[in-house]
């Protein structure tokens, strides 16, 4: 695990004066934490991003994706029980 420096990426002034108007926000695959779209590594947990930050928070990517298995499996069901009947 790489550690961090506190001096480590720009400060919040800094991502005040620079940051443009368009919505650069993600959310860290591994802790959910908020951090940059372009970040290389998350600056909560440390791990390595490189380009795999979620653009929804981590809870609200988690329900999306059990909501499509749970879609697909009712699809499934029901052509199988047009398919048996």
């Amino acid at each position: 695990m790489m550690w961090r420096d506190d001096d480590d990426g720009p400060s919040d002034a800094d991502l005040d004066r620079f940051g443009d108007d368009d919505n650069n926000e993600g959310w860290c695959p591994d802790c959910g934490a908020t951090c940059f779209d372009e970040t290389e590594f998350c600056p909560n947990c440390g791990n390595q991003i490189g380009g795999r930050v979620l653009s929804k928070p981590k809870v609200e990517h988690d329900l999306q994706k059990r909501f499509m298995v749970v879609v697909i499996v009712l699809v499934l069901v029901a052509f199988g029980l047009v398919f048996v009947l």
